[in-house]
């Protein structure tokens, strides 16, 4: 089976990476719910919509944890579709917030390492490069003061860029370790 980049082990690289994709899911999503319940801002329509959206997608993860423990794997689509899911959400869950001022641009952070170490380089760049432009976009224009302010957006940019590539780096340590134990070559 093919996968976005056309190379049949890329299956095999998402069969490993699967695991990490739905405990960084967990991770984010109690994060996410302790954020919203300790430190909520907004209305009380703001807060519930926030508390929803955290809550659909821990039941999306169920799903994706069920088939972990029945020893299914995820269907590449399924594992593409939540990770986009993963980042529209977060996007969402800043505005109401204030965009710039909103403390939840870290959940960017698990979400990006989880699909970085799972998918293949080439899927990663364009849900990092994804996130980093709708992230980009949403602070410069919720910034209090844009011209004072781009330094500090500039420099959470870099963060987002710097967990995906740390994220790469380890996919390609993986990926040596595995063909080097299993004595493909290397292509």
């Amino acid at each position: 089976m093919t996968t976005l980049t056309g190379r049949a082990d890329a299956r095999t690289d998402l069969d490993h990476g699967q695991i990490v994709i739905v405990t960084a899911r967990w991770i984010m999503i109690a994060i996410g719910l302790v954020l919203s319940i300790f430190y909520p801002t907004g209305t009380v329509g703001e807060l519930r919509l926030q508390v929803a959206l955290i809550l659909l997608l821990g039941i999306a993860n169920f799903y994706l944890h069920a088939q972990l423990l029945r020893r299914k794997p995820i269907p590449v689509w399924v594992a593409y579709l939540a990770s986009a899911a993963d980042l529209l959400v977060i996007s969402i869950l800043l505005l109401p917030q204030g965009g710039f001022d909103s403390y939840r641009y870290v959940l960017y952070f698990p979400a990006l390492l989880a699909l970085s170490v799972a998918f293949e380089p080439a899927v990663t760049a364009v849900y990092a490069g994804a996130a980093i432009v709708v992230y980009g976009a949403i602070a410069v224009l919720t910034a209090p003061v844009p011209a004072d302010d781009l330094p500090i957006v500039v420099c959470r940019l870099l963060m987002l860029a710097a967990i995906a590539f740390c994220g790469v780096v380890y996919w390609r340590i993986e990926q040596e370790r595995r063909l080097g134990r299993t004595g493909k070559d290397q292509t």
